[in-house]
């Protein structure tokens, strides 16, 4: 199976008017909207800036990818996208970086420019726990990001050329919310949308029938396992459904995504197990009130950054004590937290554990850790203790 960077490499000299802008571009822009390129706008984030500039990050060694885990070859789709002709002659301009703990924001956007049209593209979530709790705020308030990708189309929109919009998983859901905003002079330049396996819009917070306004230019993308571009789904006449090289949760990266002879690689439907749970999410989601959900995600991500984290890498360093913090707090939240996170479809996200936590009930099995982690600590200070010891008597 090929991907973004065999595209890349196919189709690096040709250019937009050889060949037209298509689908598979739009991945390749949204996934270098995830590069940090602050580097390249010392000052005011205007531009422009050409994307072949990019290779100076490459060579300083400061390619900073902004997401969860760890590069898995990123660097090589900056390096090719940089060098060809097709992308590395685009314009990078309005390049927008801003986070903020409390109350939390993740948001960024840079606009693509070719001769002949634009492209807004809007990163996704990544690894602050901000943006993660924004991406849960959704479900009961519009969000500072979201206002800000509505501000941000509204202004590069003012250019005289066509325009592309595209975001990936969170950057989806920031393009749908922006597009939706657009006054409809404004919305008849917009070539094309495309939504990249990204949460639509929670009826409960504002009316979704905007979307039928936007439908007609309007392409959706997703894996054969999605979970994340199911939740509020937007319904899109044009949806696909591409192959991944990759399994389950995994699929929701652009770079394991299929492209065949310069196209998406489709697949037949969605994964069985996807759709599954899907249904559970949507049925946890359904029995959780706005009220609680706004305590729940207060109070989870609290939890999470109990030890002071501010990211999910730095969780992962806390190791042990990091997580025996996060547990404390959980196990002390309210009833209103404690239901939600028992209400969990189990079986999706705790697999081959479900039958041991059905048996014990789920605050059986969350004590049980926090023994596990408890034993471990006393046990590591214990051997510590042994080290520091002394052998002989003598000497102390």
């Amino acid at each position: 199976m090929d991907h973004l960077v065999d595209y890349i490499q196919w189709m690096g000299e040709l250019s937009f008017s050889a060949l037209p802008f298509n689908e598979a571009d739009a991945l390749v822009l949204c996934m270098l909207s995830y590069y940090d390129l602050s580097p390249l706008f010392p000052q005011n984030g205007r531009g422009p800036v050409p994307v072949r500039q990019a290779l100076r990050l490459i060579e300083e060694d400061k390619v900073r990818v902004m997401l969860v885990g760890r590069d898995r070859g990123f660097r090589k789709i900056l390096d090719c996208a940089a060098r060809s002709r097709r992308y590395g002659e685009l314009l990078m301009r309005d390049y927008v970086d801003q986070y903020r703990q409390e109350p939390p924001l993740q948001f960024s956007a840079v606009t693509f420019c070719a001769p002949k049209f634009c492209f807004v593209a809007y990163r996704g979530t990544d690894d602050s726990l901000a943006g993660w709790e924004e991406d849960f705020m959704i479900s009961f308030t519009v969000t500072e990001a979201q206002r800000l990708a509505a501000d941000y189309l509204r202004r590069a929109v003012r250019r005289k050329k066509p325009f592309y919009i595209g975001g990936h998983s969170k950057g989806s859901n920031l393009a749908l919310y922006a597009a939706c905003q657009l006054e409809d002079e404004a919305w008849d330049k917009v070539e094309r949308l495309f939504l990249l396996d990204g949460p639509g819009l929670c009826p409960e917070v504002m009316d979704d029938g905007c979307v039928k306004r936007i439908d007609a230019r309007t392409t959706k993308i997703q894996p054969a396992f999605s979970v994340v571009g199911k939740l509020f789904e937007p319904q899109i006449s044009d949806s696909r459904i591409v192959q991944s090289s990759a399994s389950g949760f995994v699929q929701h990266s652009l770079d394991t995504w299929g492209i065949n002879h310069g196209k998406l690689l489709l697949a037949d439907g969605p994964n069985p197990r996807s759709v599954w749970i899907n249904e559970l999410l949507d049925r946890w989601i359904s029995g959780i009130s706005q009220e609680d959900r706004v305590i729940f995600v207060q109070e989870l991500f609290d939890a999470l950054a109990a030890n002071g984290a501010e990211s999910f890498d730095e969780i992962e360093e806390g190791g042990v004590g990091g997580f025996e913090a996060i547990l404390f707090k959980l196990l002390a939240s309210s009833k209103v937290t404690l239901k939600t996170i028992t209400d969990l479809p189990k079986r999706a996200i705790l697999g081959e554990h479900y039958e041991t936590i059905s048996q014990r009930g789920f605050s059986g099995w969350l004590m049980d850790r926090f023994q596990n982690w408890q034993n471990q600590v006393l046990d590591r200070r214990s051997k510590e203790e042994e080290v520091q010891e002394p052998d002989d008597p003598q000497e102390l």
